[in-house]
């Protein structure tokens, strides 16, 4: 068995989705199906036994009666049984079996209709899965019609596919609960009724019980996934400007809109991250934490400094041609279906104790929705294109072109600059915006082409890759338009943002602090947490030892066994068939000896070896006297824990570590020079679970970690 802590990196054999699927959905269903067919027919067997016993053993009972007053040394044996009894006790073992037959004869008959739900929720289950599946097929094959095919296909997915889950969990709870009650309530029927048969049969209640708490477990978090269909806001980290903030922006924002025939946004946010996008749903600011709802246009500040009035007025052209026609109400009501979809199928396979009932339908759910993949990317390419076409159409196609590649070439530029304040916000300047537009060399952009095949950053929706949106724009690769998109930086363009918004720089200043105080907080969590992470091993030594007593107590019993046998064959030896051949008593006799002798001598090496250490455990190096040196942790990469037989610890080292030799020809340790592993095995770890012996060398890994992080941020300070 391995502990699954971390994952053996030669990775394993899996079967097909296909055949999981199938197992689930078709093969859980149609064994519990067929358990149920199997019960039912033994509950009608029962129940029928108890209505003919109730019948005959009354006339049994006066028979019995006048036989021992006819022949009171009459003998009886009743059919099936070994032990015969007179008139009068057969009289009374009648009595007593008729007023326990009268005793449970309700119980039997009721318990004869428990099985009939198994098949029924095996069956409930089965058909909810299969149309379920069949309508998911269907539906993804009609979305790929056209785009409101697929608004109308996700509808009916949003309300039809929780039902079908839902009666695909309820079925299986159903089907679980009551195979365990009727195999529960078989017990009380047993002969001889005895406080061992009340043990087995409190525990099969208990298990029943258990049953019956996973299927609420399972429709409760059922539950969550008809709530996790609502929308969750979209976390942006910005600021909202109004018209006085930028009155420009807004200017420039509506009159694009009424030549694009498209809505204006309800609210414009400028913020220092991320690329041009625009949503329908809601946006939740950070660090103020409002939440903007209706149409929100996003901009992210280091590109206005360097697209032109054209460029930009093409990429706001295009955002706003998702709010024209049926672009809006894709927008609107895809994405939230489409990611509440996503969330509610993560929350079906953690529901705890109900997750063996909900994994079908999980599966069901995972299916249905792959049928959407082919369906949306390609109504997603299809709304990028077209909204390019509508961009350019206020701004001419070319400078739609080189704002792709101007945005395209400048992303690398502002995420190095960014990711370098964010590691060290306390040097960084106070302006981000000016530092990135101070990072682009002077003789501008290097090489456009090279990030034809990026896709722009969107936070809900993916694009085509700029070499093809640029092909449907008709506009050729030349060297016009790679020299449009690398043209240098000037003074013109990095003031002309001011124009837009009444403070720019002090805009530029707020939403660098916003961005820094975050860095800031990073920071401080993160060194707590390595902080936490560091201190959770000891400073002084932790010692492993070999856990040898249970091997030493079995070949203690084992030598006990042996030396019984051998006093066996001396007191016995007639009764054990040996007792003229002298050979075969001393062949025996030496056999048991050495069996002696054996488990005796094994019993004593594992308790010696119990005395000496297995692993020596520090902060800085792991130690085994099986080992000619120490393993340091920051060259260990990976570990894993195996345990069966016995309990194995596989160390991965780095390329650049030194690998330690074994002591011995023989040893329980062994290093694979090839494979740069070193393991370590023994009978167990005293003390230690085998959980609670990988989560140790873990900590001790994650410890060393942690420290060379506090090192590095300490020596980078």
């Amino acid at each position: 068995m391995i502990v699954p802590l971390h994952q053996d990196r030669r990775g394993s054999r899996r079967l097909p989705p296909a055949v999981w699927l199938v197992a689930w959905v078709v093969g859980v269903p149609a064994l519990l199906g067929g358990l149920g067919v199997w019960e039912v027919e033994r509950g009608l067997a029962s129940a029928e036994s108890y209505t003919r016993r109730r019948v005959e053993l009354p006339v049994s009972v006066i028979q019995l009666r006048l036989l021992a007053a006819t022949d009171p040394y009459a003998s009886v044996r009743f059919e099936g049984a070994r032990t015969a009894y007179g008139a009068a006790l057969a009289a009374e073992k009648a009595e007593e079996a008729l007023a326990a037959v009268t005793r449970d004869l309700p119980l039997a008959r009721a318990r004869a209709w428990v099985p009939y739900a198994t098949p029924a929720g095996a069956i409930l289950a089965l058909l909810a899965g299969l149309v379920a599946l069949a309508g998911g097929g269907a539906a993804g094959l009609w979305a790929r019609r056209s785009r409101d095919a697929l608004l109308t296909s996700f509808g009916l997915v949003r309300l039809v596919l929780p039902v079908l889950l839902g009666l695909q969990i309820v079925g299986l709870s159903l089907a679980v609960l009551a195979a365990a009650l009727f195999e529960a309530t078989g017990l009380w029927f047993t002969q001889r009724f005895s406080a061992g048969e009340a043990k087995l049969l409190l525990g099969a209640l208990v298990i029943a019980a258990l049953a019956a708490w996973a299927a609420v477990a399972a429709v409760r978090g059922l539950r969550g996934v008809f709530a996790l269909f609502t929308p969750e806001p979209i976390d942006v980290r910005g600021r909202a400007l109004d018209e006085a903030e930028a009155p420009g922006l807004w200017r420039l924002v509506r009159e694009l809109a009424g030549r694009g025939d498209a809505l204006a946004p309800d609210a414009v946010v400028i913020g220092l991250t991320g690329g041009f996008f625009v949503t329908e749903g809601a946006v939740r600011l950070s660090p103020d934490g409002r939440t903007l709802t209706g149409r929100t246009l996003y901009l992210p500040a280091p590109y206005l400094g360097v697209l032109d009035g054209r460029e930009l007025s093409a990429v706001i052209g295009h955002e706003h041609a998702h709010f024209a026609g049926e672009d809006t109400a894709y927008s609107r009501r895809f994405t939230p279906i489409y990611a509440g979809l996503h969330r509610a199928l993560t929350a079906l396979g953690n529901t705890g104790p109900g997750d063996l009932l909900t994994r079908p339908a999980a599966y069901v759910g995972h299916r249905s929705l792959g049928t959407f993949d082919a369906a949306v990317a390609r109504w997603s390419r299809a709304r990028e294109f077209e909204a390019d076409r509508r961009g350019a159409l206020v701004s001419g196609a070319p400078p739609a072109a080189s704002a792709l590649l101007r945005v395209g070439v400048l992303g690398q530029v502002v995420s190095e600059t960014l990711r370098s304040a964010f590691d060290a916000p306390n040097v960084a300047p106070d302006d981000l915006v000016a530092g990135v537009l101070d990072a682009i060399p002077a003789v501008g952009f290097p090489d456009p082409g090279a990030h034809l095949d990026e896709r722009q950053a969107h936070p809900t929706d993916t694009h085509p890759p700029d070499r093809q949106r640029i092909a449907a724009l008709r506009v050729p690769l030349d060297a016009a338009l790679f020299a449009r998109a690398a043209r240098p930086l000037t003074m013109g363009d990095r003031a002309w943002p001011a124009a837009l918004i009444a403070d720019w720089s002090g805009l530029c200043r707020e939403l660098s602090n916003d961005f820094l105080t975050g860095a800031r907080e990073h920071q401080v969590a993160e060194r707590a947490y390595l902080d936490a992470v560091a201190a959770a091993v000891p400073v002084e030594e932790t010692v492993v030892h070999e856990n040898g007593a249970p091997m030493v107590w079995t070949m203690g019993v084992l030598a006990l066994l042996f030396a019984g046998a051998g006093a066996a064959l001396l007191m016995y030896p007639r009764a054990l068939g040996v007792a003229h051949d002298a050979l075969a008593q001393q062949i025996l006799a030496a056999a048991a000896a050495a069996g002696v002798a054996w488990a005796g001598i094994y019993a004593g090496l594992v308790h010696r070896r119990g005395r000496t250490p297995l692993l020596v455990l520090t902060p800085d190096v792991l130690r085994s006297p099986l080992l000619d040196g120490a393993v340091a942790w920051q060259d260990v990469a990976d570990f894993q824990v195996t345990h069966g037989k016995r309990l194995t610890l596989t160390l991965a080292l780095t390329p650049d570590a030194t690998l330690p030799r074994t002591k011995r020809l023989f040893s329980q340790a062994g290093v694979s020079r090839r494979r740069r592993h070193i393991s370590v095995q023994s009978l167990g770890a005293r003390g230690l679970k085998p959980d609670a012996f990988a989560a140790l060398i873990g900590r001790y890994l994650a410890a060393s970690r942690a420290r060379v992080h506090l090192s590095a941020a300490h020596t980078g300070i």
